[in-house]
């Protein structure tokens, strides 16, 4: 596995810190080598997990609370409610603003519920949006707007990116995000904003 996706965990925009404890408090951008237990990419991280790197292996993660992107080798990482530590060797580590998660509804009828900090009801998303999504079954994720698809995007290997043709959206209008897998597709009302990166979407 390649560190490739470093560079896309840049620029995201803000997710709720959860505060409760084993809550999802990290996302594994990307990893290499020997690492126990395992810690596939595009996974998350519990609060208190610990993971112990190989001399030579390599550990990505992105901390929600703290919003800093963390590459370490070899060692010990534990992921805390405030930050992710140990005695790892830490080869970057960067600020960024922290991303926003999108949680899709039970019901296959209801709209996706949007968790975010604030209690805001919209997904806000960049005018060029970019999805990470956790887990398997959707298969396409598309912006609409009064009921005409704008954009549509394939999901592949758990990302999907808006088409590079495709002119940017406009900020302050009205769009759907519309999230299709398994014969089903469900919808969530969206804001643009050009200061947002990443949303992370759990299926």
């Amino acid at each position: 596995m390649t560190l490739t996706l470093r560079a896309l965990a840049l620029g995201l925009a803000t997710l709720l810190a959860a505060g409760a404890a084993a809550a999802p408090m990290a996302l594994i951008v990307d990893s290499r080598g020997a690492i126990i237990p395992p810690a596939p990419a595009l996974t998350e991280a519990e609060e208190g997990a610990t993971f112990t790197l190989d001399e030579a292996a390599e550990l990505i993660v992105i901390h929600y609370a703290s919003c800093v992107e963390s590459h370490f080798r070899g060692g010990e990482v534990a992921i805390g409610a405030l930050g992710a530590t140990g005695g790892a060797e830490i080869v970057a580590e960067t600020e960024i603003e922290c991303p926003r998660k999108v949680a899709l509804a039970e019901a296959p009828d209801a709209a996706a519920s949007v968790v975010l900090r604030g209690g805001e009801a919209r997904t806000v998303v960049n005018a060029r949006p970019f999805f990470v999504v956790l887990g398997e079954g959707l298969t396409e994720i598309s912006v609409e707007r009064g009921g005409a698809v704008v954009g549509a995007m394939d999901v592949r290997g758990g990302i999907a990116r808006w088409p590079a043709g495709l002119a940017a959206l406009e900020p302050g209008a009205e769009y759907e995000i519309a999230f299709t897998g398994g014969g089903v597709t469900r919808r969530a009302p969206a804001a643009v904003s050009p200061a947002a990166g990443v949303t992370i979407v759990q299926p």
